[in-house]
């Protein structure tokens, strides 16, 4: 049980008016949207009086009603698991299944891809891929954990069409340099994702403070840095493994980087020849032309054999 387990209260009440038992019934069945309600919209839903929704919140010990949800975030966001408790639990999952847990990791991959497809407004969606390309702004991109690799991912492909684009690593230590010139014309992506990193959140409060833009990439959406955020996209992101999936988080940030491509300007192709000419200068990449072909074919008579 949590602190602010509101059900929990409820079912400790010694006593409860029948009134009081539609609310309750009421914030049994929708504790997930109750952030989102009012007085009023309880009141109307329940078919009780206001003052008698009052009351009831009194009841379970919130002096007033804007308490009770800060109450309600605070659950919905509270420890979703640690480490151990999932590895009990997921075990357990895996005890009771079938053998074929590659198509049930796919199948869990493709239901958060279509859940997050469903949420997510194309508007908003194409608006995030035209800020990230803002002209005259600078683009911050962060992440810490196991959210770090989606940020550094997300770098390397938008720096190539945005090259005014930085990465802010794990390096605490040289976070004052990289921040110091940050205004309010600029933009950070953040990515947070459960458990979430103090590091990504007092970025992005800096951010804020700054009255920069912050996209909040995250997988809930009452997630510690959520009022920071002046644009929010939710990407599920529970599966069958102890830590959270990378899957659909990592579709979308290659969606946006394929969507920004619509507000690249003309000149992009100066700066790709140059990056193609400076790959080759410093000879990154292993030759596709002039392979081998009898090492190929060697292998090709070894497969036959087998």
């Amino acid at each position: 049980m949590t602190e602010h387990d509101i059900l929990q209260k409820i079912r400790s009440l010694k006593k409860i008016t029948p009134s009081e038992v539609k609310i309750a019934e009421y914030f049994s069945q929708h504790q997930a949207e109750l952030v989102f309600e009012n007085v009023t919209s309880i009141s109307n839903d329940t078919g009780v009086s206001k003052a008698t929704v009052v009351r009831f919140i009194s009841k379970l010990g919130y002096k007033r009603f804007g308490e009770f949800k800060s109450a309600l975030r605070d659950e919905l966001v509270y420890e979703k698991e640690s480490l151990p408790i999932r590895y009990s639990l997921k075990r357990n999952q895996l005890k009771s299944r079938q053998e074929d847990i590659l198509g049930d990791n796919f199948s869990n991959i493709i239901k958060n891809l279509q859940n997050t497809h469903a949420r997510i407004d194309p508007d908003q969606f194409l608006n995030v891929a035209q800020l990230l390309m803002k002209k005259d702004a600078h683009l911050y991109i962060t992440g810490q954990r196991t959210s770090f690799p989606l940020a550094y991912l997300f770098h390397m492909l938008i720096s190539r069409i945005r090259p005014d684009s930085y990465l802010l690593g794990p390096e605490i230590s040289m976070l004052p340099d990289r921040l110091s010139c940050v205004g309010a014309n600029d933009i950070l992506l953040s990515i947070f994702r459960h458990p979430y990193g103090k590091q990504t959140r007092k970025i992005s409060q800096y951010f804020a403070e700054k009255n920069a833009s912050v996209i909040l990439i995250t997988d809930s959406e009452f997630s510690p840095a959520s009022e920071l955020a002046t644009d929010q996209i939710v990407v599920p992101s529970e599966g069958l493994s102890i830590f959270n999936s990378f899957t659909a988080v990592t579709a979308l940030l290659e969606s946006l980087n394929i969507a920004a491509l619509k507000f690249c300007d003309e000149d992009i192709v100066t700066h790709l020849e140059a990056g193609e000419k400076l790959l080759g200068d410093f000879d990154v990449f292993c030759p596709t032309k002039g392979f081998d072909r009898s090492h190929i074919q060697k292998l090709k008579g070894i497969q036959k054999r087998k």
